[in-house]
C-alpha cells in the first residue's frame, strides 16, 4: 500500500547471474582477491574490461575472469578483428577517394547477403540484450564483424581498385556503412569506443539515440569522414602475468 500510496514503480523484470570467479579462485574482498575497477581503469581503457566482462557474463553457470583471457580478447577480438576492419576501410577510404564514401554501384549476392545479416543483427542484439542475454548479444555483433572481414578478403579492394574501381567502390561503401551498424549494435559494451568512432564516420551526436534500424546508405555517398584514429591498443602477454603477481601480492 505505501508503494502505490508513494506512486513508486515496481520491478517488473530483475535478471539475476551466477557467480564470476577470478583465476579460478572465488572472488573475495576480504582476502582483496577481487579487481578494483577504479585502479583497473588507470591502467586500461574501460572499454576492453568491459567487453571481457560481458563476453563472460555468468549467466546460466559460473565463469571464470583471467588476466590472460583479457588480454587475449582484446588482441584477437577488439584489435585485430574489430579494430583492424575500421581501420582498413577507413583508410583505405581517406588514401584513394580524399576521405568520401565512395558511390555504391551494382550489388550482387555477396552484398545482399551482408546488408540482410546487417539488418538481422540490429534485431537480433536489440532482442538479446532486452532479455539480459549479453553474451548471445555480444556474439552477434562479432559475427557480423568477422563476416566483413571475409567479404573485404573475398573481394579485396586494395587490388580492384587498381583495374575495377567501380568494385572497389561498392565493395568500401558496404563496408563502410556496415561498420556504422557495427557501431550501433556494440555501443551497450564499447561506449567510448563507439563514440570516438562515430567522430571517425564524420558523424555528429551521442551513439546511444541512433536509431537502431537499418539503413544500408545511412552513410551516403560522397560523405565526408572524419579523421581516423586507433581504436584499441594491443597489450602485451607478459601484462596477464603482472596483473596476477600484482593480485597475488595484494592478498
Amino acid at each position: 500500500m505505501l508503494l502505490a500510496y508513494e506512486g513508486y514503480n515496481l520491478p517488473y523484470d530483475v535478471p539475476a547471474n551466477e557467480y564470476v570467479n577470478m583465476e579460478s579462485q572465488k572472488i573475495s574482498t576480504s582476502r582483496n582477491w577481487v579487481i578494483n575497477l577504479k585502479d583497473a581503469v588507470q591502467r586500461y581503457d574501460p572499454d576492453p574490461i568491459r567487453y571481457t566482462l560481458s563476453a563472460i557474463m555468468p549467466e546460466t553457470s559460473d565463469s571464470n575472469f583471467t588476466w590472460e583471457e583479457f588480454v587475449r580478447r582484446n588482441n584477437d577480438e577488439l584489435v585485430a578483428t574489430f579494430g583492424n576492419l575500421v581501420n582498413r576501410v577507413l583508410s583505405m577510404i581517406h588514401r584513394n577517394f580524399d576521405g568520401q564514401v565512395p558511390k555504391r554501384g551494382n550489388i550482387g549476392n555477396s552484398e545482399i547477403k551482408l546488408n540482410k545479416l546487417a539488418e538481422t543483427t540490429l534485431i537480433s542484439v536489440s532482442e538479446s540484450i532486452e532479455s539480459c542475454k549479453f553474451r548471445e548479444g555480444l556474439a552477434h555483433c562479432m559475427s557480423l564483424a568477422r563476416e566483413v572481414n571475409r567479404y573485404l578478403d573475398e573481394k579485396a579492394p586494395w587490388t580492384a581498385i587498381k583495374s575495377d574501381i567501380d568494385s572497389a567502390s561498392t565493395t568500401l561503401n558496404i563496408s563502410v556503412n556496415i561498420i556504422n551498424c557495427l557501431k550501433t549494435v556494440l555501443h551497450p559494451y564499447l561506449p567510448f569506443s563507439t563514440q570516438a568512432l562515430q567522430a571517425m564516420l564524420g558523424l555528429a551526436g551521442e551513439v546511444e539515440k541512433n536509431d537502431w534500424s537499418w539503413n544500408p546508405q545511412e552513410v551516403p555517398d560522397d560523405h565526408k569522414l572524419g579523421e581516423v584514429k586507433r581504436l584499441f591498443d594491443k597489450l602485451e602477454d607478459s601484462i596477464a602475468e603482472a596483473e596476477l603477481s600484482r593480485l597475488s601480492s595484494e592478498s
